[in-house]
């Protein structure tokens, strides 16, 4: 495999051959990398391209990609761009089996679709080993006016495992996806890692991770979301900007569940507050892990150092609402404020009805040097001063408890 190729917009060049004109220069060099390859990319706007589909099409790579120690690497810099059209700005099926690609310092413009689409498999084969590392995914929708190209994800994938995006000498950015949400991810087969990424402007959620039975098998691998930072999430007007909680989990997921140190805010900018209905607060909730359908809980979530805030009167469900997980950890110094009539932190939250939306938790910890601004509530109602002390030293009632 060669070394290295470099791309213009235009043109690819290999190792040790003069430039060629090429109708997508990062397929064509694609489909001549492997691993430990180093596609090097000038700065320009390059067309959206497709990895692993049975396809002839010039736009698509008929790669392997890499290797777990050698991963094949399409490094960019400053000025480059992948602009997405109609569907995808990079779409990435397993028809041809490949992975362990890593995009670096790449501006990524989202399609109408999304910016990134690691197509749903119905067979065994998974998404594995992609890494964005400093990588942009810039929408390009006004939710103020309503003008602009809408997108509806910045990433949606099915089956990824050791999946990262991460930003590593500086924040990775996602912002103005205007219908969902900037990482919705499915089923996972392995670790994911978000990291150091900060968004704002989104029509649904920051990240939401399902593990639904009628798309695959439960959910496995660790779940990291760690130091990023987002703002005025699920704003989408078609959903009544009502579109989740900014920071979501719902269900079947089986490995370790990590949020540590993220933040999040909501009606802190004032030119905001009208992306609401009439007579309804800005704003929905900052964290919510439930069991989306009575398919099986979640596997261990642990809060760590995160601080979710709410501006006065804004926020119309819990900030932090926690269901239908094996065992919770809220731990170190976490600051969960209310925007005002709405709980700080919602446990085993029940319908208007009384009745649970989700399998009880397990084994639920709550540090006492958590930091809250609002009620906590304990199936839907404020707990006694013995069950507030076993969340804070012992975990919650047993069940054998908790029917006396």
């Amino acid at each position: 495999m060669p070394a290295w190729i470099r791309c213009t917009p235009g043109s690819v060049q290999r190792a040790g051959r003069a430039p060629k004109r090429s109708p997508n220069p990062i397929a064509d060099a694609l489909d001549s990398a492997g691993p430990g390859t180093i596609v090097h990319l000038d700065p320009g706007d390059y067309e959206p391209f497709t990895i692993g589909f049975r396809s002839n099409s010039p736009a698509n790579a008929n790669t392997g990609g890499g290797s777990q120690d050698a991963p094949l690497i399409v490094q960019g810099t400053e000025g480059v761009r992948v602009v997405g059209g109609i569907g995808d700005a990079i779409a990435i099926d397993q028809a041809i089996p490949n992975g362990w690609i890593t995009f670096r310092d790449i501006t990524i413009v989202p399609g109408q679709r999304s910016g990134v689409l690691f197509f749903k498999r119905s067979d065994r084969r998974i998404h594995q080993g992609y890494s964005f590392e400093n990588c942009d995914i810039l929408g390009q929708f006004n939710a103020l006016n309503g003008k602009g190209k809408r997108s509806k994800w910045g990433v949606w994938g099915h089956r990824l495992a050791d999946f990262r995006f991460v930003g590593l000498d500086k924040p990775a950015r996602i912002e103005r996806i205007a219908d969902e949400h900037a990482f919705y991810l499915q089923n996972p087969a392995g670790s994911i890692l978000i990291e150091n990424v900060h968004a704002f402007e989104l029509g649904r959620t920051f990240c939401q991770f399902t593990a639904r039975s009628q798309e695959g098998p439960p959910g496995t691998g660790d779940i990291t979301v760690r130091n990023c930072e987002v703002e005025d999430a699920c704003i989408a007007s078609g959903d009544g900007y009502k579109g989740g909680s900014a920071f979501t989990i719902a269900g079947r997921l089986n490995g370790l569940i990590l949020f540590e140190n993220n933040v999040y805010r909501a009606g802190f900018r004032s030119k905001y507050l009208k992306l609401t209905e009439r007579n309804v607060p800005f704003g929905t909730g900052a964290f919510m892990a439930w069991e989306a359908a009575p398919e099986g809980r979640n596997g261990t979530l642990i809060l760590r150092n995160n601080d979710f805030r709410f501006a006065k009167d804004c926020g119309d469900r819990a900030v932090v609402s926690i269901g239908g997980c094996e065992r919770v950890l809220v731990v170190g110094q976490n600051r969960f404020e209310s925007g005002g009539e709405q709980p700080a932190i919602d446990l085993d939250p029940v319908t208007p009805r009384g009745r649970m939306k989700s399998t009880p938790n397990g084994r639920v910890y709550l540090a006492p040097q958590t930091e809250v601004r609002g009620k906590v509530l304990l199936k839907g109602k404020l707990p006694t001063e013995e069950e507030r002390e076993q969340l804070n030293r012992r975990g919650p009632l047993r069940e054998s408890e908790d029917k006396k």
